[in-house]
């Protein structure tokens, strides 16, 4: 008897509403509503949020991205940076690292893109079948065991099958449904860092972001996005103490301890620090990772940072946004009609990637943070060896001698699952490669 292929399982459309409009909001909405459930975006902001600085995709997410139809529009838009390259406080340059293109993660990718375009491009992809509400926030919920009641900062209390946090690092809806356990979810890593764009001078010739360690525990680095515009991340794991409690306080408070913090410094950070004063995106934090004993509770859950930030130095967290969206979705199609056995399967899945890509590497963070001038020069000469490797292993076309900075995580070699009922409804790819 001939085989026949088994009918779809019946899907009963969910109203779903998802918290925030970042990355793996707009990205799992893509997903459901494709599936052909009815999903709503919140964003606490009145408009989209499209400041940010730059951000990348890479290795699995970039795969997840690809499925989506928007990896080569991602390109497109991308930011024209040449490279990375680290310099002393004389500005002499101590190693260089050349753009590797491809999907493996490199120090500057293929697909490095400015935040704002990346959530421009996903609400371009989203719009028609995803209603977005600006300046709506959940302030609270009540689970219930055949949907959620969510009540919203306009005053409207309204009931969905499915209430999606993702909204970041920071997530309301993770604190409200983890209560007094919402502190433990964060993993301090004792480092801080602040963002803020600033103009391009005369002298800021190349498109190279560069990277300066200085001692006392700090380094700088910038980047340039555009012919007019840069960026500067400041970094420290000292003035611990001083830093947090700023963040506490108000903008202006913030920009006067990271001023402290760099005041000595030397390179251009005078310059920088000049620029920060009257940056109106300035933005610090502290870095940490979020550790969730669980990513659902009844007909709540979380996706992306709200759920498993991994941290700035794993490099992972906007892959982790679509890898986590592509999962969820993948994990809810393939339980129709039950939620539990979806957050169950979402978790399963996922879980080892996150822990494997929330471990740092030996020695890090502080293997970044040099308290002496003598410490710094060490770094710099194992800087300098790795970049000799990853040139010869471009001349030597060695894919994964190429990767070898990304291996340092070893999240990064997980494969993404396939789904056959996502696979039914991606884009025809009409954005080739």
């Amino acid at each position: 008897m001939a085989q026949t292929t088994p009918p779809p399982r019946a899907t009963v459309p969910l109203r779903i509403l998802i918290v925030g409009a970042g990355v793996a909001g707009p990205a799992t909405a893509f997903w459901l509503s494709r599936l052909g459930h009815d999903c709503t975006i919140v964003e606490r902001y009145p408009g989209l949020r499209v400041n940010g600085l730059q951000i990348d995709v890479h290795d699995a997410g970039a795969e997840a991205a690809d499925r989506m139809g928007v990896l080569s529009e991602i390109r497109r838009r991308r930011v024209e940076e040449e490279g990375t390259k680290f310099v002393d406080v004389e500005d002499r340059v101590q190693a260089v690292f050349g753009r590797h293109d491809g999907k493996k993660q490199a120090l500057t990718s293929e697909y490095e893109i400015m935040r704002g375009d990346l959530c421009k491009l996903l609400y371009e992809r989203t719009e028609e079948k995803v209603k977005y509400r600006f300046g709506v926030s959940v302030d609270d919920f009540q689970n219930g065991t055949d949907g959620v009641t969510v009540t919203l900062s306009d005053g409207t209390v309204e009931r969905y099958d499915l209430l999606v946090g993702a909204d970041g690092q920071g997530s309301r809806v993770r604190r409200m449904m983890l209560h007094q356990k919402a502190e433990a979810s964060y993993r301090r890593l004792n480092a801080f860092c602040c963002y803020f764009t600033m103009p391009r001078r005369p002298e800021d010739k190349d498109n190279m972001a560069t990277i300066c360690h200085v001692p006392g525990q700090r380094f700088i680095m910038t980047r340039w996005h555009t012919q007019a515009r840069g960026q500067t991340y400041l970094f420290a794991m000292s003035h611990t103490e001083e830093l947090r409690e700023a963040l506490k306080k108000d903008v202006e408070t913030e920009r006067q301890a990271f001023t402290r913090a760099f005041a000595d410094a030397g390179w251009k950070v005078p310059r920088l620090l000049e620029d920060m004063q009257t940056a109106e995106d300035f933005y610090g934090q502290e870095l940490v990772q979020v550790v969730c004993p669980n990513w659902s509770l009844g007909r709540v859950v979380l996706v992306g940072d709200a759920g498993y930030a991994p941290s700035p130095f794993t490099g992972m967290g906007t892959s982790l946004a679509f890898i986590g969206a592509y999962v969820l979705a993948g994990e809810i199609a393939s339980h129709p009609g039950d939620l539990p056995a979806a957050f169950a399967g979402y978790d399963k899945t996922l879980r080892p990637m996150v822990e494997k890509t929330q471990k740092l590497p030996p020695g890090f963070p502080g293997a970044a943070f040099q308290e002496t001038g003598l410490k710094v020069g060490v770094l710099h000469w194992t800087v300098w060896l790795l970049s000799g490797m990853f040139q010869l292993a471009l001349m030597l076309r060695l894919p994964e001698a190429m990767s070898a900075i990304g291996k340092w995580f070893p999240g990064k070699a997980w494969a993404l699952p396939v789904y056959d009922e996502l696979e039914a409804v991606r884009p025809k790819n009409p954005y080739p490669i």
